[in-house]
């Protein structure tokens, strides 16, 4: 039994990319137009989204986007990349980040105190 085209074409993608862009900046700035691709995984890697990015974007821009996709609550995700928990102000070229980097995701616990 042979697959036609239109078959393999219709099923989804379990992974998604979406654009984050920065607001309008002069265009006699250039060395802030490069953007990169990060892959944002959960911790038990059942899902991957890909979003591509500015890097000079901060990235609670990310951090909104990933909630508001995933059904989440900012405040109650932790995003951390290379051991290190990641700020609001943070920009992809402050972390060091290069096209295809990985941002982990995990639950925000509290507690533990009597």
């Amino acid at each position: 039994m042979a697959c036609s085209s239109e078959s393999s074409q219709s099923l989804p993608s379990k992974s998604k990319t979406d654009t984050i862009e920065s607001p309008k900046v002069d265009d006699n700035v250039t060395s802030s137009g490069s953007q990169i691709q990060i892959r944002v995984i959960t911790c038990d890697l059942t899902n991957e989204v890909h979003f591509r990015l500015k890097t000079e974007v901060a990235m609670v821009r990310l951090k909104t986007a990933y909630c508001k996709k995933m059904g989440h609550q900012v405040d109650e995700i932790r995003f951390v990349f290379d051991g290190h928990r990641i700020t609001d102000c943070d920009t992809p070229k402050s972390l060091g980040m290069k096209d295809n980097d990985v941002i982990e995701v995990y639950q925000e616990r509290t507690g533990g105190g009597m």
